[in-house]
């Protein structure tokens, strides 16, 4: 899904991450992480890991400085080094109220270069220093937009400037003009299909951002070609519908080419998508159906954090607050539903399925050829975000979530979305933007430096401003 930036219609969080006073008690632990600073020694990696290129492609190497703030772009940010060959690549963290723990760090990096290694968090002053100490050829800002205006305007003050790179760390539809102008400063934006690719060019134009628009695979695909359903041809069988045309149909029932009701149903939640509480308590009903109906299979609901960690955005209505409430009221098959931590990849097993609004996990379930399902009660639109899978063919009702009728994909939808080839070029285009930077090649934006320091001024200020003075103040504005 794409990450909502300040100023979308859908966008309740904080334009800029509310102070370190005002934020929710922190982890101990935390406090205890090493910290460019020097307030704490504990790293084996103070200055983050050096990673020589695992993998060569002939190429000059490159080194690369990534920037995150939340474990969703962690993970984008360290897939997508790992993936690249002859690169050097350093990743930190800034410290921020929605810094992920260390499980959720485990988490992001599993399966990466940086697995088992030490991320270390500096504080957003200590930015400029980072910079300075590694002297990147190329600048990831892999974080949400306020963030990236920050760490993007510290890497301006150089006299030589790296290259400045972004990107969203999921499905990227509809692009957000409000998401390019906290990345106005940046000289490329990272896509990952062909339509992201032109609506990013066009939200690029309207907004006045120039950059260049780069295509890349969602760095967690790893299928060679189009994906095929792995399910076993015993399963395709027993769940192929009766010849007769006159047979009547239902929601529930199971559909051409869709395993069986799989050993492990698998539902990835999201933190903003369905807003409504209603609509969280349905899938949950849909989810204790299937276990109450399947004695033989587990439904698990596969949590992004636990109780009091942050996500990139703020969950309103929690799926362990709901599943809570459904046990409590003995709902059958509640206490049959599981919470699972951890990577996803550990989730997503031969014999599971996968079920989701609009999330990224859908993606990577179908990477591995797992039956996967987009909930259809809700809709398909830019407010769910998720648009792009109206016409997949993987579409199905909480009926059949509830009957364990998990399809797959068209090859069709799957060519057009997502799933393109892979040939290198993204990185010869990171090297030809980083031989730029060598060269002092790269654009001076002082004005658009000026218009980004404005717009972060204002976003700091609306933190400390009381919500009802800016409600009054919009107000008063649309009145003019």
């Amino acid at each position: 899904m794409t990450i909502p930036e300040p100023g979308d219609p859908h966008y309740s969080g904080p334009i800029m991450p509310p102070p370190l006073s005002d934020a929710p008690p922190r982890p101990s632990h935390l406090t205890e992480r090493t910290r460019a600073d020097g307030q704490s020694s504990q790293s084996n990696f103070p200055d983050g890991p050096v990673l020589p290129p695992r993998r060569s492609a002939g190429l000059a190497p490159i080194r690369i400085l990534s920037i995150s703030d939340s474990e969703s772009y962690l993970k984008w940010a360290t897939q997508l080094l790992s993936s690249l060959p002859d690169v050097e690549g350093r990743v930190f963290l800034v410290d921020n109220p929605i810094l992920p723990t260390d499980e959720q760090i485990a988490s992001a990096v599993a399966g990466t270069d940086w697995e088992h290694r030490e991320v270390p968090v500096i504080a957003r002053a200590d930015l400029a220093q980072v910079i300075a100490d590694h002297s990147p050829d190329i600048v990831l800002g892999a974080a949400t937009g306020p963030i990236v205006a920050q760490v993007f305007l510290t890497a301006h003050t150089r006299a030589e400037r790296p290259a400045l790179i972004s990107g969203l760390p999921g499905m990227g539809l509809p692009a957000s003009g409000k998401g390019m102008n906290y990345r106005r400063l940046m000289d490329a934006f990272i896509a990952h299909s062909s339509a992201e690719v032109a609506a990013y060019t066009e939200a690029s134009a309207r907004s006045r951002v120039p950059c260049e628009v780069l295509l890349a695979r969602l760095p967690m695909l790893r299928s060679e070609g189009i994906p095929q359903l792995a399910a076993p041809a015993e399963l395709l069988a027993e769940a192929t519908p009766p010849s007769d045309a006159t047979a009547p149909s239902s929601a529930g029932a199971a559909r051409t080419g869709a395993p069986a009701a799989p050993r492990t149903l698998l539902f990835a939640p999201q933190a903003k998508v369905p807003a409504e509480r209603a609509d969280r308590e349905a899938i949950i009903a849909a989810l204790a159906e299937f276990a109450d109906r399947h004695p033989d299979s587990t439904a698990v609901v596969k949590m992004r954090s636990r109780p009091g960690e942050f996500e990139t955005h703020h969950e309103q209505h929690s799926y362990f607050e709901i599943l809570d409430d459904f046990r409590t009221r003995r709902v059958p098959g509640a206490d049959r539903i599981e919470l699972g931590y951890g990577p996803l990849s550990d989730f997503l097993t031969d014999d599971s399925a996968l079920v989701t609004v609009s999330s990224t996990a859908a993606l990577e379930s179908i990477d591995r050829g797992i039956p996967t399902l987009l909930i259809s009660d809700f809709g398909f639109n830019a407010e769910l975000l998720n648009e792009v899978f109206a016409d997949s063919g993987a579409t199905g009702t909480l009926a059949e979530v509830a009957a364990g009728s998990i399809g797959f994909p068209d090859p069709e939808w799957l060519t057009e979305n997502y799933f393109h080839a892979q040939d290198g070029q993204l990185r010869r285009d990171l090297g030809l933007l980083a031989t730029r930077a060598r060269a002092g090649q790269l654009p001076n934006r002082r004005s658009a430096l000026l218009k980004q320091k404005r717009m972060l001024i204002r976003a700091e200020l609306r933190t400390v401003t009381p919500a009802p003075v800016v409600s009054a103040y919009r107000k008063l504005r649309r009145t003019r």
